[in-house]
């Protein structure tokens, strides 16, 4: 009887130690991919609203008062200046145009992402996109302040990769070039 146990333990051993060669290691879950906003709308160079603004009178008056230009701003809250374009602080610091990242993927570290194509949709151009839209780890966009990208709409669609896995997420984020 303890023969016949140790044989089938043997066997149990055997099978079980010949079937784990066959699985990839770890996962890749992209079902759930999206993004939230799923759509970038970003200016070309030509249509960053920069202009500084004027001079504000009412910081000019404190300043004649004696107070320096940082307790202005910090004790009373008035700025500088007034009426300010859109784009000035995007511009005075040169913050690249960014995108929130992906939601929805799991997989066992460490997932690579990268463009797997870009699908353009009103007179773009394709490989100026390419040249210039970074995609990070997390699914995050990246296109520069000043960056030379047609007018267009560009649909982008991803890859993600790990150890044994890659799938793709098709026409999954959107960028606007106005």
């Amino acid at each position: 009887m303890s023969k016949l146990y140790t044989i089938g333990i043997l066997l149990v051993l055997g099978y079980w130690g010949s079937g784990c060669q066959d699985i990839p290691v770890g996962y890749l879950q992209t079902e759930d991919a999206s993004y939230n906003p799923d759509t970038m709308v970003i200016k070309n160079v030509n249509s960053l609203d920069d202009y500084p603004g004027e001079p504000n009178p009412e910081f000019q008056m404190y300043l004649d008062m004696g107070y320096s230009a940082q307790e202005i701003v910090e004790w009373f809250g008035i700025p500088e200046r007034i009426n300010a374009g859109e784009d000035y602080i995007r511009s005075k610091w040169g913050a690249p145009w960014m995108s929130t990242p992906i939601e929805g993927v799991e997989g066992t570290a460490q997932i690579f992402v990268s463009i797997q194509g870009i699908r353009e949709e009103g007179g773009g151009s394709v490989a100026e996109a390419l040249e210039q839209i970074k995609v990070y780890g997390d699914g995050t966009f990246e296109v520069p302040l000043r960056h030379t990208i047609p007018v267009g709409r560009y649909v982008i669609s991803l890859n993600f990769q790990n150890e044994g896995y890659s799938q793709n997420v098709h026409d999954c984020f959107t960028i606007i070039v106005q």
